[in-house]
């Protein structure tokens, strides 16, 4: 790989203001004036503001915005623009080949910013998308994020059983878990319900996409959506090591559940461990 100028300049800015952001007297609003200097120099689109009534963030790139509550992670995110960004999770995804079409019911579990939505909404839309996140904060910035008429959002978790389950926050890293991680901030407690139950209550019969990444529940979630899965098209998993203590990798077992429930894997984005299935029966059942 071929290390250009602008890649060090990018790098080093980038690496100098993360440090700025773990430095709490700073004013917000001059972080974002320094933000938006590198931005300049770097011939970046985004713009960043702070709004005090939220205390959030917000990224504004031509018509696109997006809020943020966690400065470290959000700038990371979209430093280098809104629409890069918005590609990137798509692509990661494995999704870029798939058509979306008015109605289309997407399932975003563990939606996080909704970010996926982005994408989602300029291929189509008229998709119906709903929208899972159980951490209190980041669900405060999803509302703010998604405010598409065809939209349904919830604060819950999404397991193997309806339950309550201790919750394990780490924001800064988008790592919050139900399975306890190497390190957290605070522990709450969270419902917890099966996709299964969820769309049974908003009567959707047909998906056409589910995406699920909750930082190593996804067997669970997988579980409690087993007999649903039929009338599913695809399921897009991120399974990295991101399970418990030990930093585990899912995507093995949710590989092998999917296999046995007539699913084929039809790509995967190796550096994260991300891939997509399609339902083999699915377009018999038409």
């Amino acid at each position: 790989m071929r290390i250009t100028p602008y890649k060090i300049v990018n790098f080093a800015s980038a690496k100098f203001l993360n440090r700025v952001h773990n430095i709490s007297f700073i004013p917000k609003p001059f972080v974002c004036f320094l933000e938006n200097i590198f931005s300049s120099m770097l011939g970046k689109k985004v713009k960043f503001d702070y709004e005090k009534n939220s205390n959030m963030f917000i990224a504004t790139e031509r018509d696109k915005k997006r809020y943020f509550s966690n400065a470290e992670r959000g700038f990371w995110l979209y430093r280098n623009g809104i629409e890069t960004r918005s590609n990137f999770i798509f692509d990661s995804y494995c999704l870029q080949n798939l058509t979306f079409n008015n109605d289309d019911v997407i399932v975003d579990c563990g939606a996080n910013f909704g970010d996926l939505s982005m994408k989602l909404y300029d291929k189509c839309a008229s998709i119906q998308y709903i929208g899972i996140e159980p951490s209190p904060r980041d669900y405060e910035v999803l509302e703010r994020n998604i405010n598409n008429q065809n939209s349904n959002l919830f604060q819950v978790a999404l397991g193997e059983t309806n339950d309550s389950l201790k919750f394990y926050i780490c924001s800064e890293k988008g790592d919050s878990s139900l399975v306890e991680p190497p390190t957290y901030t605070d522990v709450i407690d969270v419902d917890v319900v099966t996709l299964e139950s969820l769309l049974s209550s908003l009567n959707i019969k047909k998906v056409k996409l589910i995406k699920i990444e909750a930082e190593g529940f996804e067997p669970e979630i997988l579980k409690g959506a087993q007999n649903i899965l039929r009338n599913v098209e695809y399921i897009a998993v991120d399974g990295g090591y991101e399970r418990g203590k030990d930093c585990e990798q899912t995507l093995t077992t949710a590989t092998n559940f999917l296999l046995k429930n007539n699913y084929e894997m039809v790509d995967i984005y190796f550096p994260w461990y991300r891939a997509l299935f399609r339902n083999k029966l699915f377009l018999q059942d038409e």
